[in-house]
């Protein structure tokens, strides 16, 4: 449990924490392999979001999954025209609009990002790990507790 006058100060940041889905790079499950391979090696991003025609959220994919899916099936470049809801990862972890800080905290222990989804699953935005980092930057630096 996130000390009360703690969690007080990281929830008054609450309003940087998200990134919303119109300014993120996401690429569409019905989309080639060919080209999320493509965009993602412009990209300085190792993930992005897959997500439907509709702005569902479907999942999300990188490079290595693309490079590994290539050599596993001994796929040359010409021949990565599917679609990318074939290897897009479909079981990480998302989170709902009105999201809990401390579950998001544990889970971006071991995740970049955190999907943000609505109730039907339309897609958000994103949480990263470096929005919540930066809040506690800003806790241990300007954060004093009241003397008794």
């Amino acid at each position: 449990m996130i000390t009360p006058k703690i969690k007080e100060f990281l929830l008054q940041q609450e309003g940087t924490f998200l990134t919303p889905a119109e300014k993120l790079a996401v690429i569409v499950d019905s989309h080639n392999i060919d080209h999320a391979k493509l965009l993602l090696s412009h990209m300085t991003y190792s993930r992005v979001p897959v997500v439907t025609e509709d702005n569902r959220y479907f999942g999300t994919i990188s490079l290595r999954e693309i490079s590994l899916y290539q050599l596993e099936n001994g796929l040359s470049d010409d021949e990565l025209n599917r679609d990318i809801s074939l290897i897009a990862k479909t079981d990480g972890p998302t989170v709902p609009a009105d999201y809990d800080l401390e579950e998001v905290m544990r889970e971006l222990i071991d995740e970049a990002f955190l999907p943000v989804v609505g109730p039907n699953q339309e897609f958000l935005g994103i949480i990263t790990r470096k929005s919540i980092l930066k809040a506690v930057n800003a806790l241990v630096h300007h954060f004093h507790f009241e003397e008794k």
